[in-house]
């Protein structure tokens, strides 16, 4: 495994941040993707994780709770990875931990204040380049899909004793989820492996979403409960650069001049005049 790279002082400055991410090394057959904490902290843990825990054991509800009030806005979703990004967009906690192929993104999440004046961080994560997904893989549509059960139907597929691929497919909760998958891919094959339900993966999502193209975004979607996995095998590698508490502010003024703002990232209209607003109110 590489040497991590983590920096050994906190950064003050844009200059020390992109001095500490020119010195990371490339590779071709590796991906490379941060994400930005106010909190050094803070675990790298999609919201509905960080959720409570009457909303984790209620994720079937809450997906169909919010389509149904606003069946509009997922008319044109053809997958349950469209339907979770869009959540996402809305606040909705849901599987998915965005993430961006641009690190001044993430050092600009990474300078949110917080009540503890904490130092912030940017997660630096690696893997295998062969690993990465795209928005129309099968293991998306199975890892997004669980979202789709019940507690009880994903608790059966974490405690399970199935000794092979067939039996593990022939259990009642695996076969909800190869429905729910097929609703969006008829022909998928009833061959669901139980580890890979515990898997973590990196998605590169459809460019169809005015903020994922302004973040140069994408997700990290997250499975079952690894713990409860007897063995697994973690193939992405993470590093973490500390900011500076103090230096936040400073940091996210260099940041803006060189067009990393709110209304850069956000750029929906809202966010743009909230932006425009507290501006000229600080000037």
């Amino acid at each position: 495994m590489r040497t991590k790279i983590a920096a050994a002082e906190p950064i003050r400055s844009v200059g020390e941040a992109v001095a500490f991410f020119s010195s990371i090394p490339s590779d071709t057959e590796e991906f490379l993707i941060f994400r930005g904490h106010a909190d050094y902290d803070w675990r790298m843990s999609p919201p509905i994780n960080r959720s409570s825990v009457t909303v984790r054991e209620r994720e079937n509800e809450l997906v169909r709770e919010i389509v149904s009030v606003a069946p509009r806005e997922f008319q044109f979703d053809q997958t349950m990875f469209d339907r979770l990004v869009r959540m996402q967009h809305f606040g909705i906690p849901t599987r998915l931990l965005d993430t961006t192929s641009n690190p001044l993104v993430a050092l600009y999440f990474a300078t949110e204040a917080t009540p503890e004046d904490d130092d912030g961080a940017v997660v630096v994560v690696r893997g295998k380049r062969s690993e990465r997904k795209f928005y129309d893989s099968d293991t998306v549509s199975c890892l997004t899909n669980l979202a789709n059960l019940t507690v009880e139907e994903r608790a059966t597929i974490e405690g399970t004793t199935a000794r092979n691929v067939a039996e593990f497919n022939k259990l009642q909760a695996t076969d909800r989820l190869i429905q729910f998958i097929r609703s969006e891919k008829p022909s998928f094959r009833a061959r669901v492996r139980h580890a890979d339900l515990f898997s973590r993966v990196h998605v590169v999502p459809k460019m169809s979403n005015p903020r994922i193209v302004a973040q140069s975004g994408s997700f990290v979607v997250f499975g079952l409960d690894r713990t409860k996995l007897p063995s697994t095998s973690v193939t992405m590698e993470l590093d973490r650069l500390r900011v500076d508490a103090g230096a936040k502010g400073a940091i996210r003024q260099e940041l803006a001049s060189l067009g990393v703002t709110e209304s850069a990232l956000f750029p929906e209209l809202d966010k743009a005049a909230s932006y425009i607003v507290r501006r000229m109110s600080e000037a």
